[in-house]
């Protein structure tokens, strides 16, 4: 068969990986380079990732697998977590014991939750019902959820208790023992580059497909250029709304489906500006949440990643990489 992949993020790359096995493959993008939401920036040799940067075995295991079979090399990477707050509060998890009577309520909150009665529940009232104080609910909860989802502050409260316990757990993060994170050696351009490589396939970039039309012999993809490509099936790879706009004759089901979900927009600045760093050394995290002030709802987060920390970059720069402060 001949099969026409539309997206070369992942998920349209380790789809090229397997169908090209047995089919011919050949993939479109609209961007100019292949990798989606992978970018790693050459700054004085140094390879520095702006998008995607960790990841683990449990909660990645294809992930792993795929790495395994291309021979992607691998590192041990820290995880940790700061905020600084306009009101003067700052925690780090680097330096715990100076969060006070916060800790107090981070460690209920590890310690308990995933055995809360969550159900039905926002975490505003989840945090109601067990007596959590507005200090841990501006200090903790918020920036931690903000920070997670790349959503706005003022959301963060009305997330769904249940799903957000979920996640936390999911990911290792209640109770005491954490999960040991991994980032690419060499950044995320590493194992697009060896995917590429091991593929073989044409790609196409820079020729955004502006519709699909399906029919019973097949897919005609139409391109904005006016061009058209004929295939005997498609992968779209894309975020759901983008998969839905392409979509000539969408079902219900599509409709319903690929409709629920939304994407948020991210402005991301690399940089070696410390002052989006906690001021002391010592707590300086790999994720860096400022706040402008308890209860201040921003449209988005404000969240700088060390780089030098998640990468293992020995540099005498602090190489940042920050969200929604351009």
């Amino acid at each position: 068969m001949k099969i026409a992949i539309v997206g070369t993020g992942i998920a349209g790359l380790s789809a090229a990986y397997v169908l090209s096995r047995a089919h011919e493959v050949e993939l479109f993008d609209a961007n100019t380079y292949a990798g989606g939401h992978t970018n790693t920036v050459d700054v004085g040799g140094l390879a520095v990732d702006t998008g995607f940067i960790v990841h683990n075995r449990q909660n990645y295991p294809l992930l792993n697998r795929l790495f395994g079979e291309l021979g992607v090399k691998t590192r041990p990477t820290a995880m940790s977590f700061s905020m600084s707050c306009g009101c003067g509060t700052s925690w780090s998890s680097r330096r715990p014991w100076r969060a006070g009577r916060l800790l107090i309520e981070i460690q209920r909150f590890l310690r308990t939750a995933g055995g809360a009665d969550v159900r039905g529940k926002t975490f505003d009232e989840f945090l109601s019902a067990e007596g959590y104080s507005e200090r841990f609910r501006w200090h903790y909860l918020v920036p931690m959820t903000s920070a997670l989802w790349s959503t706005a502050p003022g959301d963060a409260l009305q997330f769904p208790a249940e799903l957000g316990v979920q996640f936390f757990r999911n990911h290792g993060m209640l109770g005491f023992r954490r999960q040991r994170w991994r980032t690419v050696v060499g950044g995320s351009q590493e194992y697009v580059r060896l995917l590429l490589e091991r593929i073989g396939v044409p790609v196409h970039l820079s020729r955004p497909v502006g519709a699909i039309d399906r029919h019973d012999t097949g897919v005609t993809l139409r391109l904005v250029d006016g061009s058209s490509v004929a295939a005997d099936a498609i992968v779209i790879a894309t975020h759901a709304p983008t998969a839905l706009e392409l979509l000539a004759r969408p079902t219900a089901l599509e409709e319903k489906l690929l409709a629920a979900f939304a994407v948020t927009a991210n402005e991301a600045a690399l940089h070696t500006d410390v002052r989006f760093l906690p001021r002391r050394r010592g707590e300086r995290a790999a994720w860096n949440y400022q706040s402008p002030g308890c209860g201040v709802h921003t449209p988005l987060p404000s969240v700088t990643y060390s780089m030098n920390r998640l990468q293992g970059i020995n540099s005498s720069d602090e190489w940042c990489l920050t969200l929604n402060r351009t």
